[in-house]
Parts: structure tokens; sequence; C-alpha cells
């Protein structure tokens, strides 16, 4: 597995570095700690910056100059803030093996092409920078790498729900491709004895639409007579989910509800004192696969707890 944590320096950040340590993630991975200074580095060649024209203003020329002076200041500094922070991280997990760099570029693109390039599995960053005026929004950082990740990414927020034994986890279950792949990704996980997992699946009209589509290609459940029960549909498959997780040692309960998704597992994720929420990045509306869907990025923008948006991989 492949981690590239996102780090900025914000008090968002500490949270996510804080978060590492109840995300479950295997004893043995490669994570590189990425800071993105951003600056307008014009690009240099080997002679240097002779190579700017002598024909330039020299007014423009110096100003030129000292833009290079200060990305090249930027980017140090970055660099040094992610050294040290992969060694912070290595402390913490001796196991895995670390590395760090830093980038000139917009923060948001940045993180997404060195994600792609490199390529990571899983990206882990605060919920918001450190321009952010309100805790519960989501940063617009946050919110581009969310939206255009070609992997899954963790939206790492420092919860009270912290003092828990151990970690609470929610998975909001529609059935869906991406669904299944967060429930796999909670089961391949190594959590802690006690952790709790609590799979929530909402009926609204557009999963009763969809699970009416599945049941009546199924003609087990036509001879049975109860392709107009969804819900006996519904808790079958995530009773099903349920008796995977168990398999691997985790206390795993089902709910389902009726009502708007976003506002169930939200209002779920708060009573209950959730740490974490896991989501597909698309559910049954079938939407292209590197779109979020309406309930993945509604909740990834509003729970006051840490949210894992699950892709699965190409």
């Amino acid at each position: 597995m492949k981690v590239l944590f996102a780090y900025d320096g914000s008090s968002a950040a500490d949270a996510a570095l804080h978060d590492l340590q109840h995300a479950g993630l295997p004893s043995v991975l490669e994570c590189m700690v990425l800071s993105v200074a951003d600056v307008w580095l014009a690009p240099v060649q080997d002679s240097g910056d002779e190579t700017i024209s002598g024909n330039l203003d020299p007014a423009v020329r110096a100003r030129i100059l000292a833009m290079r002076e200060t990305a090249r200041a930027k980017v140090a500094e970055a660099a040094a803030m992610a050294k040290h922070w992969a060694q912070i991280i290595q402390s913490l997990f001796p196991t895995w093996r670390l590395s760090s760099e830093a980038l000139a570029d917009s923060p948001a693109w940045g993180i997404l092409n060195r994600a792609d390039s490199w390529p990571a599995d899983l990206i882990v960053t605060g919920s918001h920078g450190m321009s952010a005026t309100a805790r519960i929004l989501i940063g617009s950082v946050s919110r581009k790498v969310l939206r255009h990740a070609s992997c899954s990414v963790r939206i790492a927020r420092g919860s009270a729900a912290k003092h828990h034994a151990a970690p609470r986890l929610i998975i909001g279950f529609d059935g869906s491709s991406d669904a299944e792949a967060a429930v796999r990704e909670v089961a391949s996980r190594d959590w802690p004895d006690g952790t709790q997992v609590r799979l929530i699946t909402v009926v609204d009209d557009t999963i009763r639409t969809a699970i009416a589509a599945r049941i009546l290609k199924l003609d087990a459940w036509l001879e049975g007579g109860q392709t107009d029960d969804h819900h006996i549909w519904l808790s079958k498959m995530t009773e099903g989910a349920a008796e995977r997780l168990r398999r691997v040692r985790l206390d795993a309960t089902c709910l389902l509800s009726e009502g708007e998704p976003k506002r169930v597992l939200l209002d779920e994720a708060q009573q209950w004192q959730a740490d974490s929420i896991f989501v597909g990045a698309t559910g049954l509306r079938g939407l292209q696969r590197l779109l979020l869907g309406r309930v993945s990025s509604s909740v990834a923008t509003a729970a006051s707890c840490t949210v894992e948006v699950v892709r699965r991989a190409s």
C-alpha cells in the first residue's frame, strides 16, 4: 500500500497526523510526506539565472530573479517541513517506509499530480488548510483533491470521540461496487480488538428504484414473490457485508433507515460519536468513476469526524 500524506503546517494537517494512528493502516507500507509550496517557479536551465535575456528591462529582470529566489526559499522551507514530519511519522510507525518531497505548484494540483505519478493508493489530507475560517467546512484544496483524485482520499478531522478504547467506524452501504470496495477496505486493515463497525443503509427513492431493478433480474426472488420488498433484499445484502467484517473479528452491526442518505449518515455519526465514516466514491446512480456521488461529497464536506472516500483500484 502507498499512502501520500499531504502536509501544509496547518492545525488540520496536525489533526491528520494524529488520525493516522486511528486509520487501521497496515504495518508495512510506503508513505510519502508531500508539502507543496504555493509559488510560481520559473524554469531554470543548467547555466542558471544568466539564461534570462539581457535585453529585458533591468527592473523586470530584477523582479524575475527576486521571484525565483523567493520560490526557492519557499520550496526549501516546504522540503524541510516535509522531512521533519516524515521523521515524526517514522517514529510513530517504525515499520513503514517513509520518504518526503516538496513541490512548487498549486497545492491541490501538486497533490493530485504527484499521487498519480507515484502512484498512491490513498491520499491523506486535513479538512482545510492555513486559510480556513470554519472547522466544519472542507477547504478548497481538500475539496479539489477529493473530487479529482483517481485513488481513495481520507479527509482527516480531529474528533472528540478519540477517547474510545477502540475505533467506531461507520460504512455507508448501498450495495454499489464502490460501497462493496469500502467494506473490503475496512476488512483488510489492522484494527485493534473491540473495533465497532456500523453499516448504515438508507432507503430513499433513488435506492428503491435501483434495488427494484436488481430484484427483477433475480429469478430466486421472482419465484419467492418478494419482488416488491426492497427492505428484505437490502437487509440480506447489508447483513452479508456485516458477516464478512465479523469474519475478521470486527464487531459489525447493521442499520436500515428511511430518509435522506447524507443526513442520516451525518446524524448517526454525530450521535454515535463515530471516529470515521467510510463511503464509496459513487453509489447506485452510476456516475462516472472520477466524479463524486452526491452523498459522498456531502458527507465528506459536512462531517464532524474523519471521512474516507473509497475508490476502486483501476
